[in-house]
């Protein structure tokens, strides 16, 4: 590296927003009540596939991710979002924003991987038919 080169952090950023939109506090009331309904009925599924012995198969061990992922990235995400425009606290650290990205990234990445491996739980279903149940209780062996 050349030693005159330096690597400028800003202290924070400035975030605008929606600004300019009439009764802008509506929509984050709106999101506000889609993050409560996330979070119960992702809690729902996930106590229904814990307490139900019947679901303990691969493809709803795998919704039961796709919705812990969904509560973990709802809880992350959405708080800081309303946090940020519905009470105008318009700045954020430079940490803070890494953080925050790391956190998006990452569940992006697992929400991803998740639908991935359900995608496959079909195409396993589909391509082989009868032979799925098979398939499905060997590898289901392997992993536990």
């Amino acid at each position: 590296m050349d030693s005159n080169m330096t690597i400028v952090r800003p202290a924070y950023f400035i975030i605008r927003g929606f600004s300019g939109i009439p009764h802008v506090n509506y929509y984050y009331l709106f999101l506000l009540v889609l993050y409560i309904m996330s979070v119960v009925e992702n809690g729902i599924v996930m106590a229904l596939i814990c307490f139900d012995q019947s679901l303990k198969t691969p493809k709803y061990i795998a919704v039961f991710n796709l919705a812990f992922v969904d509560v973990v990235g709802s809880s992350a995400l959405v708080p800081k979002v309303i946090d940020t425009f519905w009470f105008e606290h318009k700045y954020i650290s430079y940490s803070n924003c890494l953080t925050y990205l790391f956190f998006y990234y990452v569940i992006i990445a697992m929400q991803s991987l998740n639908l991935s491996l359900l995608s496959f739980d079909r195409l396993i279903a589909i391509t082989f038919p009868l032979r799925y149940q098979i398939i499905v209780c060997c590898h289901q062996q392997l992993f536990l």
